[in-house]
């Protein structure tokens, strides 16, 4: 260790010993209920720096020396990228930390400390107000307490009763309100105009956005209808501002990231990576009013870095609206120069690519609500001094303007049934984009945010239409308004007879979905005499699915198109349960599975059962490894019509870098991955191959996996397989599975015959996923008309494979991923649709290029 080195250690010592003395005591002023305005700090860290070389040396640090305050504000890459770039770490430490640091050969650097800085000078000025209890003056040059910020709410809308109200959205752990304000026109009233929701300070030590929401508040009211405000008197009269100045009270009284349960509410939402199951009060109220919104964007103010970041958050796959999110945030960066010059290019950076974090409030928001939510860091100190805050609101307040006006660029307007003029709850999808919006069903508005481009647009509801409009053109910064006038679909209904083999009634159910999004429509239950009527069905394309116990299930693909339609008469086979494959490893052994490297029995098994299989069992995995645990002998699904494959499973497998996947061979081909409901899209990093399935992460609870074997039933040699693969460096316990099942139904034959039984159906594709071709595998159960057909997810025709008289029993047909017009198809998830003799049956297929 160098001198300069050595020095900056002591500082920070000495620094440290400073930091750990105990504040003086004060007579702290309480709020209206009797709490606390704030808890008198007791400083026992300090902030230092450490320069390292990358993310490894990074999670090497981490692992060696845990740092309790670290959080992904305090980190910086450099210009290298996120792995292989500079990284420098600013954060907090203890001083036992700084021992550990100091032991473990790093050398902090001392830093001001411009966070204690700021809160002990907020404290002082709470004492001082709490005695003088004087008005706040506009701009905001001081921090106000949370009994003072609902007090600056309710005078706001007093003063504007026509353009602002307020709301409480609940109240924190420690009984606090969480307090809103509504600006706009007519704010009474609820409009067709886009609603825009900015909150803050979901972290309680991260306080620079609570000054921002409410003097932006003030700005808009104080200003509205003002010569030379023309900008601000238009955001009001078309937009809905909602904002939202402090989601963790606790969090700030406590001088806190945490809320007062020592939760980190932005690593509390429940989706979209679903590790988070139990949600804190201030996330449940946040989420509730959400949900009760129609918020087309939004923001979250933080502090410790200054970006606009974007999600994703918990994965390095690209959000569907990734296009958009990125102009989005440079409307905001591009008017806050510190942030647009500052360490990140352009002032803006994908949440995972800066640092992966689930159950973050953005990344909710958008899965569940199609809220496009981004987290503006908006101070490099958490707590800055209350001198900075009017420099602060000068490099934000046009920002937040510009970011609101977002909300109408791309394509927007009023769908409405043109049978009524009324609007509609409607769903818009652009073709190629993932995240349809949908409209306010009040006003029937909708909002796409676009970026520059030419698109084609789908636009339906429930009993209407669906109308495909084409070509679309948008431009970013001005908004196309499309209003849409959706014609009314006529109802029949459907009619039809279920019997068994032999001509028993069955009182089976009939479930009736959407063909080919496969959406439930309507639900009925045959009578004794077999017989069934679903009333009410509107005209289109349906698959009529039929179930009961005992029975293998059947389905119809039907075009109703008048007042009332007979289907033909289902036949269900008698069923028998198949296990075409079982282990559960209790012999203490692997029989059955073949070994290529270190897989072997652990102890215990899943719930209490003697032994699983683990990749490592004798401890971490190795590096730079490949690990496969396969069955020897393939399962003959051949006779089975459904089934599921099961098995028990847990995991600690490093996130982005490592990971295990389930795969599959048919026949003694090429292995193909698997998704399940557990794993995640593979980053591109590592040894992930971008957009495939991984299990990564930390599952330390056993959990139950189930796959659908669909794509894969007819099919004589299915064998599963897992693969763990490794990286360079980092080594975890890997993967863990136990009570692995392949099960499910097939038809009761009879012995009195040696002639097989044939039946109408699709044995499977192979290979599945393709590219660029693949074989369709059928069978019919007498000769007569075959059409074999390929659809898109939209419903749309692709290409038709077949359309002949055919004899009975099996055959194949050969997709080129082709359509009928001889153009290549795009990668992405296909239907092929099999219809002869008054029945229908249907595949997923999976292109890939």
């Amino acid at each position: 260790m160098s001198l300069a080195q050595r020095a900056g250690v002591l500082t920070v010592a000495l620094l440290l010993f400073c930091c750990a003395a105990v504040a003086a005591p004060v007579d702290v002023p309480v709020d209206a209920a009797g709490r606390p305005v704030f808890v008198p700090k007791t400083w026992d860290d300090a902030p230092v720096r450490l320069t390292l070389t990358d993310r490894d040396a990074l999670s090497d640090l981490l692992r060696a020396v845990p740092l309790s305050r670290f959080s992904r504000e305090d980190i910086r890459f450099g210009t290298g990228g996120e792995k292989f770039g500079g990284l420098v770490l600013d954060v907090r430490v203890t001083p036992a930390e700084l021992a550990s640091l100091r032991a473990a050969g790093y050398a902090p650097e001392a830093l001001p400390d411009l966070h204690r800085q700021g809160r002990e000078e907020a404290e002082r000025v709470w004492l001082d107000r709490a005695a003088k209890s004087e008005t706040a003056v506009f701009p905001l040059t001081y921090y106000p307490s949370h009994a003072e910020i609902g007090t600056i709410l309710a005078d706001m809308a007093a003063a504007h009763p026509t353009l602002a109200r307020t709301f409480q959205f609940g109240s924190s752990v420690q009984g606090r309100e969480l307090w809103g304000i509504v600006i706009s026109d007519d704010v009474q009233n609820t409009e067709a105009e886009p609603e825009v929701r900015y909150s803050s300070s979901i972290h309680g030590d991260e306080t620079v956005g609570i000054v921002l929401t409410l003097n932006f508040a003030d700005y808009l009211l104080s200003n509205y209808g003002q010569p030379g405000y023309e900008e601000v008197t238009n955001l009001v009269d078309n937009y809905e501002i909602h904002l939202m100045p402090l989601h963790n009270p606790d969090g700030m009284v406590l001088d806190q990231r945490y809320n007062a349960n020592g939760v980190d509410l932005n690593r509390n939402y429940p989706e979209p990576d679903g590790t988070h199951a139990t949600q804190e009060i201030e996330t449940l109220n946040m989420m509730a009013y959400i949900n009760g919104s129609h918020s087309v964007l939004s923001l979250n103010y933080h502090g410790g870095a200054l970006v606009a970041n974007y999600l994703w958050d918990w994965t390095y796959t690209r959000a569907p609206d990734d296009a958009a999110l990125i102009p989005l945030c440079l409307e905001y960066s591009t008017e806050n120069l510190p942030m647009y010059n500052g360490s990140f290019s352009q002032g803006i950076t994908n949440g995972a690519d800066w640092y992966v974090a689930t159950g973050t409030l953005q990344d909710w928001a958008y899965e569940t609500n199609g809220d496009l939510n981004t987290t503006l860091e908006v101070s490099n100190t958490k707590w800055p001094s209350a001198g900075t805050l009017t420099t602060f609101w000068n490099e934000n307040r046009q920002a937040m303007m510009e970011y609101a006006k977002a909300a109408r660029y791309g394509v927007n307007g009023v769908v409405t049934g043109a049978d009524t003029g009324l609007p509609l709850d409607a769903t818009i999808t652009v073709v190629g984009n993932a995240k349809p919006v949908h409209t306010d069903p009040a006003h029937g508005d909708y909002y796409k945010l676009l970026p520059t481009g030419t698109y084609d647009l789908v636009v339906s509801a429930v009993g209407y239409l669906d109308q495909n409009i084409l070509g679309v053109s948008t431009t970013w910064g001005t908004p196309t308004v499309l209003d849409v006038a959706l014609q009314p679909l006529a109802t029949g209904a459907v009619s039809g007879h279920v019997e068994a083999a032999g001509g028993l009634p069955l009182p089976a159910r009939v479930d009736a979905y959407t063909y080919p999004l496969h959406v439930l429509t309507a639900t009925t239950y045959a009578n004794a005499a077999g017989d069934f009527t679903l009333p009410g069905i509107y005209y289109g394309d349906y698959t009529l699915e039929y179930r009961l116990d005992g029975y293998v299930s059947g389905s119809q693909q039907i075009l109703l198109d008048g007042a009332a339609l007979t289907v033909p008469d289902m036949v269900l086979e008698a069923s028998q349960e198949i296990t075409a494959f079982q282990s559960d490893f209790d012999a203490g052994d692997t029989s059955g599975w073949t070994i290529s490297g270190g897989w072997g029995v652990v102890s215990p098994g899943a719930d209490g059962t003697a032994y699983a299989v683990n990749d490592s069992p004798s401890g971490s995995y190795p590096s730079n490894a490949s690990l496969a645990c396969a069955m020897t002998a393939g399962a003959d699904l051949s006779a089975v019509f459904e089934g599921t494959l099961s098995y028990r499973a847990k995991w600690d497998i490093e996130t982005n870098w490592d990971g295990c996947q389930l795969q599959v061979s048919v026949g003694g081909g090429a292995w193909s991955p698997v998704a399940t409901a557990h794993t995640q899209s593979g980053s591109g990093q590592g040894v992930q191959s971008a957009g495939q399935p991984y299990y990564e992460g930390s599952q330390a609870a056993w959990i139950t996996e189930t796959v659908d074997l669909d794509p894969w039933l007819g099919e004589a040699d299915v064998r599963f397989r897992f693969l763990l693969q490794t990286d360079t460096s980092i080594v975890k316990d890997g993967f863990t599975f136990d009570t692995f099942l392949i099960h499910g139904l097939g038809v009761v034959t009879s012995d009195t015959s040696d002639t097989p039984q044939a039946f109408t159906r699709l044995q499977g594709l192979r290979p599945n996923p393709f590219n660029p071709s693949t074989t369709v595998s059928y069978e019919l159960a007498a000769a007569g008309r075959a059409v074999l057909e390929v659809y898109d997810v939209q419903g749309r025709l692709v290409r038709t494979l077949l359309d002949e008289t055919r004899p009975a029993g099996a055959g194949t047909a050969l997709w080129d991923g082709r359509a009928d017009d001889g153009s290549a198809a795009a990668s992405g998830m296909y239907f092929v649709r099999l219809r002869s003799g008054g029945e229908s049956r249907s595949l997923k297929a999976m292109l890939v290029k």
